[in-house]
């Protein structure tokens, strides 16, 4: 790495400090901001409720309470104490209920009205402003008491009764203060508890994180503008000598004969430096001629390594023809089926898009190879004229388990292991060896699968003469398709058999 980027990649580390303490003040700030509403909002809501709850159950229990009212009223709003209607000032739909008017009716000041269920009767209670502030005051946060309207009843700022409020959650303006209001629904159908909390709340709260913060960051900055002086000074000074070495280097890679004349500077790290290289390049243009041979020797080796790794792949691919042809040779009823399989499975691999160059060969050699387990089947099965007993096809289903365990003794292919395996599985399961479904058949087997069935129906078996093209898909459409193979890989063998269709008349002529 040259100095210069060097000096670049520390100047991006300090920008990356910078930005990492600018995204550590904010994720910070949101988690102080978060802290603070959750704190606000939870310890607030919660006292101004419990505070609710405890006067007006005691007031249903018939408790007396210095500075609440409670009087008896009829169903109609009259109060039996007094005889007084209060009809014109009261009124509710629903029990219990928040009278919608912030003005006392026993109170000079604001209060909030209740009226409760009393059985025959109704019970009304008043709380006066002064209830209100004396447990729930606070100076980063306003207490509301507000009407399913949104007009605030009581509040810990007196000034605040009687404003009526968007009453959702969210930032809001009250009495000229900008913060963020929240609110939840309390057991009182048209009432809700709230919490204001102001912005400058907020801000009191992380001023000392914000200090801290700021100090961090003009640290930062200060070392920055600092460094990048020094990389000035620091360029300036190593930019000669560099381009004294690169003028000699540049000689040499054209082999032309130098002596490198170091350049003196004030910095003697430098004046070392240069001194090293000059050693250096006498010793480079000494091993230069041995390098050449060296290279030359190399790419001998290279060319006799590619030449013997192209005649063992050559070897590699007689012998597995050699060992498919010696299946084929074992079962004298199928001679020529695994070329045949070999050569439609790449196209339908094709025409499915597989191009991956492991699954090509994998379904190449699995098709050449599917039914090399059929070695270790008694010839007297595999060549019987008529049908199989059901103790000689128990016999037969074990060739894929045979061909399996031999191939997977070929380091590498165990997706050729997997066809062998597998090409006589079916989607609803009713194959085997294993009975595997739809989602667990690779498509490399399912492919090699539904191609031996096609050329096996199509080929002269010493059970049955060969079948016409036409036969051999109707018995696949009618019997096999969605059982043993998906309907989208048929449609997509049969564009690949139209292709072909002339090849595979010839043969079945």
């Amino acid at each position: 790495m040259k100095l210069s980027a060097a000096v670049r990649g520390l100047a991006r580390y300090g920008l990356f400090l910078i930005f990492t303490l600018s995204c550590i003040f904010i994720i910070g700030s949101v988690i102080f901001l978060r802290n603070v509403h959750k704190y606000y909002s939870q310890t607030y809501l919660k006292a101004e409720k419990q505070i609710l709850w405890n006067t007006l159950d005691n007031a249903m229990k018939g408790k007396e309470q210095l500075d609440v009212v409670r009087r008896i009223l009829t169903r109609d709003l009259v109060d039996l104490q007094t005889g007084i209607d209060l009809s014109k000032v009261l009124a509710y739909e629903k029990l219990p209920w928040l009278v919608a008017d912030s003005k006392g009716l026993f109170f000079a000041s604001n209060t909030a009205k209740f009226l409760l269920d009393n059985g025959d009767t109704l019970l009304f209670v008043e709380l006066p402003q002064t209830l209100f502030n004396s447990f729930l005051t606070s100076e980063l946060a306003d207490v509301l008491l507000v009407t399913e309207n949104g007009q605030i009843i009581l509040s810990t700022r007196s000034e605040m009764s009687g404003i009526i409020t968007k009453n959702k959650s969210g930032f809001a303006k009250l009495n000229d203060t900008v913060g963020y209001l929240h609110f939840e629904d309390l057991q009182i159908s048209n009432a809700r508890a709230g919490v204001f909390i102001p912005i400058y709340s907020y801000l009191a709260i992380l001023f000392p994180y914000l200090l801290i913060s700021s100090a961090a960051m003009i640290g930062v900055i200060t070392w920055m503008i600092f460094f990048w002086r020094f990389e000035t000074r620091l360029i300036g000074a190593v930019k000669t000598v560099i381009d004294s070495v690169s003028s000699s280097t540049e000689q040499i890679t054209k082999s032309k004969d130098v002596n490198y004349v170091p350049i003196r500077t004030n910095i003697e790290e430098l004046n070392e430096l240069q001194d090293s290289i000059a050693k250096l390049l006498e010793m480079e243009k000494a091993s230069q001629s041995e390098m050449h041979a060296m290279m030359n020797s190399l790419q001998d080796t290279v060319n006799e390594l590619e030449e013997m790794q192209r005649i063992l792949q050559e070897r590699n691919t007689q012998i597995i023809a050699t060992l498919a042809e010696a299946i084929e040779i074992k079962d004298t009823s199928t001679y020529g089926h695994s070329g045949r399989v070999v050569s439609l499975a790449l196209d339908l691999a094709k025409e499915l898009g597989l191009t991956d160059p492991a699954d090509l060969e994998a379904i190449k050699f699995g098709a050449l190879l599917h039914d090399i387990g059929k070695i270790g089947i008694p010839e007297h099965i595999l060549n019987k004229p008529g049908r199989l007993t059901l103790d000689e096809f128990e016999i037969m289903k074990n060739h894929p388990i045979y061909g399996e365990k031999i191939i997977r003794n070929i380091s590498g292919w165990d997706l050729v292991a997997d066809i062998v395996r597998h090409h006589h599985e079916n989607i609803d399961g009713s194959g085997y060896p294993d009975g595997l479904t739809a989602d667990q058949i690779t498509l490399r087997a399912q492919i090699v699968s539904i191609v031996d069935v096609f050329t096996a129906l199509i080929e002269e078996r010493p059970y049955r003469p060969a079948l016409r093209i036409d036969e051999a898909l109707r018995i696949m459409e009618r019997e096999m398709v969605g059982t043993k193979f998906h309907p989208d890989l048929y449609r997509a063998f049969l564009k690949v058999l139209n292709r072909r269709i002339s090849e595979f008349d010839t043969h079945t002529q």
